[in-house]
């Protein structure tokens, strides 16, 4: 009995670690995405991020008046380009949608007023046969 227990206990363990392996698998993605000059600033709000078919993932971001943003995005190729739009949470307006531009993986523009932004991310040509699979958006500033 005492044996089984064990078995048991180790197959959690074993399971759990393999889960989060996986999740860290993401964790330096970001990093592969466009960076813009050295006159910015890398933002912690950078992230790598765990993406799935059919579902968007929603960052909320505070931006701060008389800044200018730099964003960008990476993904694998079989999970096409990466569509982002920017939203004000206030009235739900789209700002910016990237697909207006033929899903352009950055983009840069100054912010008047701080505030708190919406960034929707998700992946329209999605062809990977996986689930899930791993994307980057690097925030910076100056």
């Amino acid at each position: 009995m005492k044996k089984k227990i064990y078995s048991i206990l180790l197959v959690g363990i074993l399971s759990l670690t393999g889960t989060i392996a996986d999740a860290n698998g993401c964790s330096n993605t970001y990093k592969k995405c466009k960076s813009p000059d050295k006159s910015y600033t890398l933002s912690t709000s950078s992230r790598s991020i765990k993406m799935r078919r059919g579902r968007k993932v929603a960052i909320m971001l505070n931006v701060f008046g008389g800044k200018e943003y730099f964003f960008s995005t990476y993904s694998k190729p079989k999970m096409g380009v990466l569509q982002f739009k920017i939203i004000s949470p206030i009235n739900n307006k789209i700002l910016y949608d990237n697909s207006a531009e033929g899903l352009c993986d950055t983009k840069v523009f100054k912010v008047d007023n701080t505030q708190k932004l919406l960034i929707e991310i998700s992946a329209p040509n999605w062809q990977s046969s996986n689930t899930y699979e791993c994307a980057g958006f690097k925030i910076a500033y100056k």
